[in-house]
């Protein structure tokens, strides 16, 4: 009789046990689910922007305003290609409401969706009054144009209730670095509450960036070889124009693809002696639409032409062809320049 006893009393502090056991576990699971959720939550509420969000900007001449957004701006005209880009890469095209004429023929992914937009004309005859007829909340794109003789300068635009984004990339005096298009990508996804796309477009600018500078870092020699940007090269007359590399996003590209310029500014003599005396290890031609006639055959005439047989970058076959929005414009074309010419000169 004891032993039946003890055996059903053990059985019993058993199943009490397990009981208590199964208890704790659900608890705790469902603590850790609880916890999960909140996080997420979190999280979630953390990647959207909180409104009213101050965002400072700089005209040309390196005054800071200050520009407040109450809310994600609906109705957004740009004013060049690179500002339509991102916005396009953010998932935006449905808030641009007008853009100003594209210096050349649009190319790439976004061709066909640029094609679409409305365009409000030319930059060098568009007037504010063109833009405000368009109701925008936001005016989006380079800072050179936001004067008052142009498309009509920031303070003009913020007295009749508009907001503007200047690119920090286009601060020409400022030398930003090629990262500035980066931050450009994170402060758009601020102020359009798109966080998530533009982290993650940053982050894939941030590795090819990184990436083609390792590469320079681990392959380039103790001398730095000098470019030589060129653009409008007409055979007939052996001429051409320079383009300066001494200051904006074109400064560091050379810096972090260990060059130098072969002519400091663009005021030297546009002759082929000039090639020739500064012997530059790289030479950029620069196409575009307006030089569409002599940029069909420029580059093999720099090639062919006898008197620069010794020059450095035609001995080492060191002669690229580029379009001028991939080398001259503010945005995430030139990190595509910078890929090309640190893939070809250094190896891919």
């Amino acid at each position: 009789m004891k032993r039946r006893f003890l055996l059903l009393f053990a059985a019993i502090l058993a199943a009490v046990s397990l009981m208590a056991a199964c208890g704790t576990t659900g608890e705790k699971t469902a603590g850790k689910a609880k916890e999960t959720e909140s996080k997420e939550a979190k999280d979630t509420e953390g990647n959207h922007t909180k409104y009213p969000l101050e965002i400072e900007i700089r005209d040309f001449e390196g005054n800071k305003y200050t520009q407040t957004f109450e809310k994600a701006p609906e109705r957004v005209v740009t004013n060049n290609l690179s500002s339509i880009e991102m916005l396009l890469q953010l998932g935006l095209k449905d808030k641009i409401v007008g853009i100003t004429k594209p210096d050349n023929a649009v190319t790439g992914q976004f061709a066909d969706d640029v094609a679409d937009l409305k365009n409000l004309g030319d930059k060098m005859t568009m007037s504010k009054e063109i833009i405000v007829g368009e109701t925008p909340d936001l005016v989006v794109g380079r800072s050179m144009v936001f004067t008052d003789d142009s498309m009509g300068s920031v303070s003009t635009f913020n007295d009749l209730g508009i907001n503007v984004f200047t690119q920090s990339a286009s601060n020409i005096g400022e030398n930003p670095p090629l990262t500035a298009v980066i931050d450009d990508v994170l402060t758009l996804g601020k102020i359009f509450d798109v966080n998530d796309r533009a982290e993650e477009y940053a982050k894939e600018l941030q590795d090819r960036y990184d990436a083609i500078v390792e590469k320079v870092d681990t392959k380039k020699g103790e001398k730095k070889l000098s470019l030589l940007p060129i653009v409008g090269y007409d055979s007939s007359k052996s001429t051409f124009s320079i383009f300066g590399v001494s200051e904006g996003l074109q400064k560091d590209l050379l810096t972090k693809l260990n060059l130098v310029p072969a002519v400091e500014g663009n005021g030297a003599d546009p002759s082929l002696e000039t090639i020739i005396s500064s012997n530059p290890d790289v030479i950029v031609y620069i196409k575009a639409d307006r030089n569409a006639a002599l940029d069909a055959n420029a580059v093999k005439s720099i090639l062919n032409e006898p008197l620069l047989k010794d020059v450095s970058a035609i001995k080492e076959g060191r002669v690229y062809e580029v379009t001028y929005d991939d080398f001259m414009d503010y945005g995430v074309r030139i990190f595509d320049t910078l890929e090309m010419l640190g893939n070809n000169i250094y190896g891919k």
